[in-house]
């Protein structure tokens, strides 16, 4: 019976302090434009947003300055670590912005992540897309094919293959040529993207890094979750001669799914990347355009430089790092190795090089 009693007597205290707390909250206070907020149960520290404690953007909690935030009814402590809420921290940003500069030729990046932030150097830019476009008409003929309800044929399934892993514009034709322009733009409009057009084939669209770091964070939500298997297995298996650039510096820590694209223009090469970045529970995006280098291989340097800058602020675990994200012997499966189902087979003379006809 006492510890009923005492049972009692702490809800009744309880509700005794709830009742006053909401009646200082409704009592008359202001606005800020002369008017009563009595009776609203305005919550202290939130402008009138109902929200307690007051919330704040990533990007402002990582500024160097906040060290403390005063919520209205007390201090958060101040982050120790407050830039690692963001990607890049502003440190690498910043590295990634002067080692743009010191580049031959015209140099664009943008990187983004799963909380929202998008930032670069030039990333509204427009390039000629070369190969780099070839993941987007993956993902159109996934969408496709799901919305027919039909099998992907065995013989589309082996250009799917040649056209992400070998970068071969016969295959790409293929595929272009029964997904079409009005398919890949309706895509294009689903990822968010705003800059991106295409009308003159496929390796003639123009794209920006800004558009690309929207489409490969929607990768996984823009494919159909039927094929997104099929769809991961091609861009993370890429043959080894073309994984420079970004899976170059990004690769064993983070899951790397990306397609490049490369081709002559005039002044130079261009040379492009993009890719898609997992580790734990962490979602990262980067794409790097580039033109007017000498060599492709310039080109490439320049990728991979911009994107160990943007990485190089991320060591040790973001978050906790998510076994099951990982394969079985804790390595992405090699370039070389045929995905299931795809039955890709190793045909001679006709990867994609520079020289490659309508585009690399």
């Amino acid at each position: 019976m006492a510890r009923a009693a005492a049972l009692l007597a702490l809800l009744a205290a309880v509700a005794a302090v709830a009742l006053v707390v909401g009646d200082s909250w409704s009592q008359g206070r202001s606005n800020g434009q002369g008017e009563s907020t009595r009776g609203l149960a305005t919550l202290p520290g939130t402008a009138g947003s109902g929200v307690y404690p007051r919330l704040h953007p990533v990007a402002e909690l990582a500024a160097p300055g906040l060290l403390q935030t005063d919520s209205g009814w007390g201090v958060y402590p101040a982050l120790r670590a407050p830039a690692r809420l963001t990607f890049p921290a502003p440190a690498a940003l910043a590295a990634a912005g002067r080692f743009v500069r010191r580049r031959e030729g015209a140099v664009s990046f943008a990187v983004g992540d799963d909380r929202g932030g998008l930032r670069g150097v030039g990333m509204d830019r427009p390039y000629r897309s070369a190969s780099l476009v070839k993941a987007m008409i993956l993902v159109a003929y996934l969408r496709k094919a799901a919305r027919a309800h039909a099998a992907i044929p065995a013989s589309d399934r082996e250009s799917l293959g040649y056209m992400i892993r070998l970068s071969d514009n016969g295959s790409t034709d293929v595929i272009y040529r029964k997904v079409g322009d009005p398919e890949i733009r309706a895509l294009a409009r689903a990822a968010g993207m705003t800059r991106f057009s295409i009308s003159d084939g496929w390796s003639e669209a123009r794209v920006t890094a800004a558009d690309q770091v929207r489409f490969f964070l929607a990768l996984d939500d823009l494919t159909p979750p039927r094929y997104r298997g099929l769809e991961r297995d091609l861009l993370e298996t890429i043959m080894a001669e073309q994984t420079w650039g970004i899976p170059a510096a990004s690769r064993p820590g983070w899951r790397t799914y990306f397609k490049g694209g490369w081709r002559p223009d005039s002044g130079g090469e261009l040379v492009h990347q993009a890719a898609y970045l997992e580790r734990g529970r962490r979602r990262v995006a980067i794409a790097v355009l580039t033109g007017g280098a000498a060599e492709m291989g310039y080109g490439e340097r320049t990728i991979e430089g911009v994107a160990r800058r943007l990485l190089a602020q991320t060591g040790g675990p973001l978050l906790s790092h998510d076994r099951s994200s990982r394969r079985a012997k804790g390595r992405p499966r090699s370039a070389r190795e045929p995905a299931p189902g795809v039955g890709l087979r190793r045909r001679t003379g006709r990867r994609e090089r520079t020289s490659a006809r309508r585009g690399g």
